[in-house]
């Protein structure tokens, strides 16, 4: 039998009874919001050929490459999973006060 615990809590959560809640998250560049390539491709030019000119001036120390992309999965509880969706990003709410040290 397969045991699971919240990720952010840790509190365990029991399959008969507590409801498992899964978030999958995916972070990769937005391709489409960057400048233009400095090779000068078109849309007309050949990519394969274009890859392979980069891969060749690539050395082997420099595979592989980070690209940026991550995929995330973690496993909530229904409590937790409330507070993910009122704040998905875990911004502090309300006000920030900054006072000085006198």
């Amino acid at each position: 039998m397969l045991h699971y615990s919240c990720d952010a809590c840790k509190r365990p959560i029991h399959s008969q009874n507590d409801v498992r809640h899964v978030v999958k998250i995916e972070v990769f560049p937005a391709v489409e919001d960057l400048p233009s390539s400095p090779t000068g491709l078109t849309d007309e030019a050949d990519h394969l050929d274009a890859m392979h000119e980069i891969l060749e001036r690539m050395g082997d120390d420099d595979l592989p490459f980070d690209d940026g992309t991550r995929s995330l999965r973690f496993d909530l509880c229904d409590a937790c999973r409330q507070r993910f969706v009122k704040n998905p990003l875990g911004f502090k709410t309300g006000k920030h006060f900054d006072f000085s040290n006198n």
